[in-house]
C-alpha cells in the first residue's frame, strides 16, 4: 500500500473543514483517511457489495465461516455493525497449536461482539486433517477444502441458517482467477462469482469482502483491535 505524504489530512475531514490527519492512503480510490473514516469506508464498501450482488437481506440468517484469521473476523465484525444477524462457525481441523490458537481467538472475538460461535471438531466427526492427509491421495489443501465445505453446509442447514458467508478477499479472488486462467479450467472459470446460488442441496454462499484487499482487511482488524491468528 502506498505511503502517506507527511502531514496529509483525511480527505473526508478536509471536505468537512476539519483537520484530522490521515493514517492510511488508498491510491486506487484516491483517498487519504483517518482511522474513523477508514472504518466507515470499509463498512460502507462491504454494505455496497452486498447490495450490488444481492447477497442477502437483514431478514436472512447468516453463518460466517470463521478461521480465527483477519478476513473472517473483520467480516463478522462489519456484518454485526451493519445490523445483520450473523453468527460464527469454526471448524477445529486438529492441526496442533495452530488449531488451538485460532479457536481461542475465534471464541475470544465471539465473546467480544456477543454473538454465538458454533464449533465442530473434525477429530470427533471423522479425523483431524493431518490424519486425513495421510490416507488420501489428494493434496492437503484440496482434502481440507472439501471437508470444510461439507461441514459448513451440513451444520448451516441443521442450525437453520440460509446463508454461508466466507472471508475471501480481492487478493484471493484474483489468485484463483489467474490460476484457473493459466490452467484454462473452464468449469471453475464459469463458477467464480461472489455469490454461489443455492442448488442441489447446497446453501447459498457469498463473499462480501470480494472488493476488499488483504491489506484493507488487515487495517480494519487492526483499527478495531481485533486479535487474529
Amino acid at each position: 500500500m502506498a505511503k502517506l505524504k507527511k502531514g496529509s489530512r483525511c480527505t473526508v475531514c478536509k471536505a468537512k473543514g476539519e483537520k484530522e490527519k490521515a493514517v492510511v492512503f488508498l491510491p486506487h480510490h484516491r483517498l487519504a483517511l483517518c482511522k474513523k473514516h477508514f472504518i466507515e469506508w470499509f463498512e460502507k464498501r462491504v454494505a455496497k457489495t452486498i447490495k450490488e450482488f444481492r447477497m442477502f437481506s437483514p431478514k436472512d440468517r447468516i453463518l460466517i465461516a470463521v478461521s480465527g484469521g483477519k478476513d473472517s473476523l473483520a467480516l463478522w465484525n462489519a456484518l454485526v455493525k451493519l445490523g445483520y444477524e450473523a453468527d460464527g462457525f469454526y471448524i477445529d481441523l486438529g492441526i496442533d497449536e495452530y488449531s488451538q490458537d485460532s479457536k481461542r481467538l475465534a471464541l475470544q472475538f465471539a465473546e467480544k461482539i456477543e454473538r454465538p460461535l458454533h464449533i465442530v471438531s473434525l477429530k470427533e466427526e471423522i479425523a483431524p486433517i493431518p490424519q486425513i492427509d495421510q490416507i488420501t491421495n489428494r493434496p492437503a489443501c484440496s482434502a481440507c477444502g472439501t471437508v470444510k465445505r461439507y461441514y459448513m453446509n451440513k451444520y448451516a442447514k441443521e442450525l437453520g441458517y440460509n446463508i454461508i458467508a466466507t472471508g475471501h478477499n480481492l487478493d484471493d479472488e484474483v489468485a484463483v482467477l489467474f490460476g484457473n486462467t493459466l490452467h484454462w479450467d473452464i468449469d471453475y472459470l464459469k463458477r467464480q462469482y461472489p455469490v454461489l446460488r443455492e442448488e442441489n442441496g447446497f446453501i447459498r454462499k457469498v463473499k462480501p469482502l470480494c472488493k476488499i484487499t488483504e491489506k484493507e482487511a488487515a487495517l480494519y482488524a487492526f483499527f478495531n483491535n481485533i486479535e487474529y491468528i
